[in-house]
């Protein structure tokens, strides 16, 4: 019997099944298949904007300290493409691109086309080990230098990075001295203050 070989999906057909996918269907374009990327929703809780909007502001205060600054920062599943080949689209919820190049939001392609230097998600309520796990090691794996999980119902934030163990800190926590982001200092508690419960 005769093997049907399917061709890798394109950026274009990725944007394509994006803009035809329902409401609140998050995809990503994964080692050239277009896959669902996490739970679907329509509308994310409280905690999880709150904290999405605490910590754009943070992450763009810090970057804005430098002259010039050091990069952009951008949130609410922004496009970013890993890798080109095969073309690996994802959304991140808040990340990091640090460089003059990322300055003016891209439009053509209208993504990223750089893994960031850190990528954050906040986690939600539907989503698995498996699936957060997976989602660590793709950005690890494509170049992104630091991935943090921040847990609003926990009120943690873990880094993770390449070759090294997982490290977890909490609101009576500081997280600095990180040479991929120079000068950052982000004390945990000021993303949870006043948080709704999850």
């Amino acid at each position: 019997m005769a093997t049907v070989l399917t061709k890798p999906a394109t950026l274009d057909d990725f944007l394509r099944a994006e803009a035809e996918a329902p409401e609140g269907m998050r995809l990503a374009l994964i080692d050239g298949e277009i896959v669902e990327w996490g739970a679907t929703m329509t509308t994310r809780g409280p905690s999880h904007s709150r904290v999405m909007s605490k910590l754009s502001f943070l992450l763009w205060s810090w970057v804005r300290r430098h002259s010039p600054p050091l990069g952009v920062v951008d949130c609410g599943e922004v496009r970013c493409r890993l890798n080109r080949d095969p073309s690996e689209v994802v959304g991140i919820d808040v990340a990091f691109w640090r460089g003059a190049e990322f300055s003016t939001p891209p439009t053509n392609p209208p993504l990223y086309d750089a893994p960031p230097t850190l990528a954050v998600e906040i986690l939600s309520p539907s989503d698995t080990h498996e699936c957060v796990v997976d989602k660590v090691r793709l950005y690890l794996s494509r170049g992104v230098e630091r991935v943090w999980l921040v847990d609003a119902e926990l009120q943690t934030v873990t880094v993770c990075q390449q070759n090294c163990p997982p490290v977890s800190f909490n609101v009576k926590q500081t997280i600095k001295d990180d040479p991929a982001l120079p000068s950052l200092e982000l004390q945990v508690r000021e993303l949870f203050d006043s948080c709704p419960s999850a």
